[in-house]
């Protein structure tokens, strides 16, 4: 996989994410490293989690998601090869509106993270969500806190309004302080169906694409393959999850212009709309929530894969990049 810099850092990340919100869950630690080995033998070196991940699953540890990568890291005597972005201060499961963004929150699970993973300081950390009362100049103070500590190097955000982000932008430019590097947001070809995502996440909008296009700051969208919405669209095998939050007669239009792109190229789908999002105008990360080595190699062909303008020219005003470069 080529590799892109996160602006406003020295982080040089694979075009792909792997998710990792599986590992040490639904994915057993055997089948978790076997993933991880898989993207990594294929050029990635960008791990996502959270500190969350998986403790809705009552029968796992709690954050085995971080824990399963700080013990491959250990068991592959990984040191800084891998960048593993986690994120921090979701609300307490189960109590949506109980937020988890103050100063002693953050901290305690940077510190439990850090740990988990076998890090010294994390790369990147994300806050998981947002909370749109609160003063974001407190939020990052306590981060800016911790970047000073070495504790974590950069932060970005998660699930926060374009309206949100500038605010953070002008609270950071008046203390001085380095501010968001980077934006994880739901986002991909699929719209989603109306009321089928939880009221606290953010999908990408005009106003979000307009703040990325004007801070340059990187974009590394999470449902970026839609559940495999389009695949299973073509192959007739739309079911569960997918057919719920995706399926509608827009959905279908564009599956059908984007089968008609992968066919031409010899891929699925999927992997066509991987390499879309190189034409944003800004540096977008896909997230790929993969199960198998088999799906992690089709991502990466999909996101190596080069389109022509003229190919990519009729998706731009689905994904909301109508006049990007």
């Amino acid at each position: 996989m080529t590799r892109v810099t996160l602006p406003g850092t020295a982080l040089s990340v694979s075009r792909l994410c792997l998710g990792g919100n599986r590992l040490g869950g639904e994915l057993d630690r055997d089948r978790s490293f076997a993933l991880l080995d898989a993207f990594v033998a294929l050029g990635g070196n960008f791990v996502d989690t959270a500190h969350v991940y998986a403790d809705w699953l009552p029968e796992v540890e709690r954050s085995c998601s971080e824990k399963t990568i700080g013990r491959w890291r250990a068991a592959r005597g990984l040191a800084d090869e891998v960048l593993v972005a986690t994120k921090i201060g979701h609300p307490v499961l189960g109590q949506p509106g109980k937020t988890r963004l103050d100063r002693a929150s953050l901290r305690q699970d940077v510190e439990e993270a850090r740990e988990n993973l076998g890090l010294g300081c994390l790369p990147i950390v994300y806050l998981h969500r947002d909370d749109p009362a609160s003063d974001p100049s407190a939020i990052l103070g306590a981060l800016e806190e911790m970047r000073a500590e070495g504790s974590i190097l950069h932060y970005g955000a998660s699930n926060w309004s374009a309206a949100r982000l500038r605010l953070a932008d002008e609270a950071a430019q008046a203390m001085g302080w380095e501010g968001f590097r980077a934006n994880q947001v739901e986002w991909s070809l699929a719209a989603r169906n109306p009321g089928t995502a939880a009221a606290d996440l953010c999908v990408m909008d005009a106003a979000m694409i307009g703040w990325h296009r004007e801070t340059g700051i990187a974009a590394i969208p999470y449902s970026a393959q839609a559940q495999g919405y389009f695949d299973k669209l073509a192959a007739g095998q739309l079911t569960g999850p997918a057919a719920r939050h995706y399926d509608s007669a827009g959905n279908r239009a564009r599956g059908a212009r984007l089968s008609a792109l992968a066919a031409r190229h010899g891929v699925d789908p999927t992997q066509a709309m991987l390499a879309l999002f190189r034409r944003a105008g800004f540096p977008v990360v896909p997230v790929v929530g993969c199960r198998t080595a088999a799906q992690v190699a089709a991502s990466v062909r999909g996101v190596d894969l080069a389109l022509a303008a003229e190919e990519v020219a009729p998706f731009l005003a689905d994904l909301g990049l109508a006049t990007a470069g």
